[in-house]
């Protein structure tokens, strides 16, 4: 029994052994990957090499460090597969940030992959910690002078890296770093270069304003209101939100969905330009509140949100707040997630709620993302709209911004498929995705209609209802081929504005950028416009809504040079 016992733990050894310096070969593999050139190489290389030469230097074990090391460069390397899987961008420095705030991890949980490698990880990571209990005894441990070589390996590197940071130069359209003829950098070079994100100045724009001076002159008035009183305004976000016959699905039988249609209300509807895909919903939030193009803020732009947009001394929240408006946040997540919260309330919002802060949603088992169904985000929306109108400060006009979540990924590609979308001609698992998600979307349109009914229909109270899709949908696999032909039609999505009162119909417009939309609200609305917003209702009038769009790059550099002038104001000199 004692030999079989032996021979078990020898086989049991060298198996280990043998995962050992596979894993550690893995790890080094997937470090060195799109590797452009010595000093790439080297980079990405540190996602083993530092930890090795940091927990060598501590330890003083051999085994330890580079089981550890491997363990350490595989869960990195994996994180960011999975983010580029469910959310189609790379891992990133600034992702920790998201990480280390538990709020956030509600959104995490959804994407059912993300156990299983999790699983297969501490599985792993289990196997090496037995294997180099094992490995103790029979490895002398590193003697004084080599730990003291680790601790100057180490220090010489992060030294090499704290210097090469900016080897290549962030991307601002990709949010990635161009490394190479393939244009794409390996994880441990794409977390370094995203260094750059933290070191930004703001846009100053040194062309001549003066083109756009002359042509903002000549053309005519915004109708002025006829409203006794400013209207209420509700401003909704609709997460994930793309209207599906825009793509080419020959032999689907889509349903009606009235909110991508003009009605009788109807005073502007069209195809949106937003500045992201499939994610990154905060982008679409800073450019509608703002006015302002992520792109614009550079090497930053995936932080402007939480980092520019409470320095914005004129935004939405604030135009509004100077006509006498309270402005209230309808959030389907935690305040804290993504730190949106503080945000709002840095830009000028008056209250920030969730469905928690109603006694008869909070009873609800699960946390803000359990509770927050599309139909009761527009329920409790109607409670506040009915709550200030019946309250103490009933004449003060209401702007409630809401947001809601239910339509965002992941989509189940084992849902039955309906719509005829397997007759489409596109994979299984596609049209299954599909069919999850258009269902999803029969919802929201029903919650659309329960607002427009109630206080559009039935309320004399001047009202004026937005709503849009912040991006399109990623179903973690290509999307269908699109109907239209615009450039980057991945950023394309819609929007609708709808009023109870007379307001000018706008005309129609090919394709209108998002960050003029808060312009054209405050155009409707009638309220009064400070610099900041008739220089965007100008552009949007100048330029048919477009404006990176716009071909007119003269007039569209002029206009840029108006906006961040030192006139609008638009951040404290």
């Amino acid at each position: 029994m004692s030999t079989l016992k032996s021979r078990a733990t020898s086989v049991a050894r060298v198996g280990l052994a043998t995962l050992r310096i596979a894993l550690i070969a893995a790890a080094v593999r997937v470090s060195l990957i799109d590797s452009a050139d010595a000093l790439c190489g080297l980079i990405n290389l540190s996602l083993v090499l530092l930890p090795f030469a940091l927990l060598l230097a501590i330890t003083g074990r051999w085994v330890w460090s580079l089981s550890g090391a491997a363990a350490f460069a595989l869960f990195i390397y994996g994180m960011g597969e999975l983010k580029f899987v469910y959310f189609y961008s790379r891992l990133i420095l600034a992702d920790w940030a998201f990480v280390a705030e538990p709020a956030n991890w509600t959104i995490v949980r959804q994407y059912p992959r993300i156990y299983g490698v999790l699983g297969a990880f501490i599985v792993g990571a289990s196997l090496l910690a037995i294997d180099a209990i094992w490995a103790t005894h029979r490895h002398r441990a590193a003697n004084r002078w080599q730990r003291l070589s680790a601790v100057l390996a180490f220090v010489a590197l992060s030294a090499t890296l704290v210097g090469a940071r900016k080897h290549h130069t962030w991307e601002v359209f990709t949010d990635d770093a161009d490394c190479g003829n393939a244009h794409r950098c390996g994880v441990a070079a794409r977390l370094l270069y995203s260094v750059q994100m933290f070191e930004f100045d703001l846009p100053t724009h040194v062309g001549d304003p003066t083109l756009f001076l002359q042509r903002e002159v000549a053309l005519p008035a915004v109708p002025e209101s006829t409203l006794a009183r400013p209207p209420d305004i509700l401003l909704w976000l609709h997460e994930s939100t793309f209207d599906p016959s825009q793509f080419k699905l020959p032999g689907a039988k889509l349903p009606k969905l009235p909110m991508f249609d003009p009605a009788g209300n109807t005073k502007a509807i069209g195809p949106l330009r937003v500045h992201t895909f499939g994610g990154k919903t905060w982008l679409s939030e800073f450019s509608v509140l703002s006015g302002l193009v992520p792109d614009d803020f550079g090497v930053q732009r995936t932080l402007v949100f939480n980092s520019v947009g409470p320095d914005t001394r004129s935004n939405l929240f604030r135009l509004l707040k100077a006509n006498g408006y309270r402005s209230v946040v309808l959030m389907p997540t935690f305040k804290r997630f993504y730190g949106a919260g503080r945000t709002y309330d840095g830009m000028g919002a008056d209250e920030i709620l969730t469905l928690r802060d109603f006694p008869e949603y909070d009873r609800f088992p699960g946390d803000e993302w359990d509770i927050a169904e599309t139909p009761r985000m527009a329920e409790a929306a109607l409670k506040i709209v009915a709550r200030h109108r019946a309250g103490p400060n009933a004449a003060q006009p209401l702007f409630l911004y809401f947001l809601s979540v239910k339509e965002h990924a992941p989509y189940d590609r084992f849902t039955r498929v309906n719509f005829k979308l397997g007759d489409a001609g596109i994979p299984k698992s596609l049209a299954g995705r599909l069919t999850d998600y258009v269902q999803r979307l029969q919802t929201l349109d029903a919650a659309v209609a329960t607002i427009d009914k109630a206080l559009l229909t039935h309320e004399e109270r001047p009202t004026l209802f937005t709503w849009f899709g912040d991006h399109q949908a990623y179903y973690e696999q290509d999307s269908p081929p699109y109907r239209f032909s615009f450039a980057e039609p991945k950023h394309v999505t819609q929007f609708q504005i709808r009023a109870n009162y007379a307001a000018t119909r706008q005309p129609a417009l090919p394709l209108t950028d998002i960050a003029l939309l808060p312009g054209l609200i405050a155009d409707l609305a009638g309220v009064d416009r400070n610099q900041h917003f008739q220089t965007q209702s100008a552009m949007r009038r100048l330029c048919a809504g477009a404006l990176e769009d716009c071909k007119d790059r003269a007039l569209l550099d002029s206009y840029k040079a108006r906006l961040f002038g030192r006139e609008v104001g638009l951040f404290a000199p």
